[in-house]
């Protein structure tokens, strides 16, 4: 199986910077594309093969003791 890693500005890119496109495409909300919209060097998120992976800050286990 190829994987296929993209970033969400590379998405702007093919899409001509169409955010509600690049929405459209990953099933999300716009607000999410503008979050994600600067991180050129993928260090909070990741599009794996048509997915949208995000960076979280902590575990659950961590946050809530």
């Amino acid at each position: 199986m190829i994987t296929e890693v993209k970033t969400i500005p590379e998405l702007l890119v093919t899409t001509r910077e169409n955010q509600s496109e690049v929405a459209r495409i990953l099933d999300v909300n716009r607000s999410t594309i503008m979050k994600y919209a600067r991180d050129h060097a993928a260090t909070s998120h990741a599009i794996i093969n048509g997915r949208l992976m995000v960076k979280t800050s902590k575990k659950w286990s961590e946050r809530h003791g």
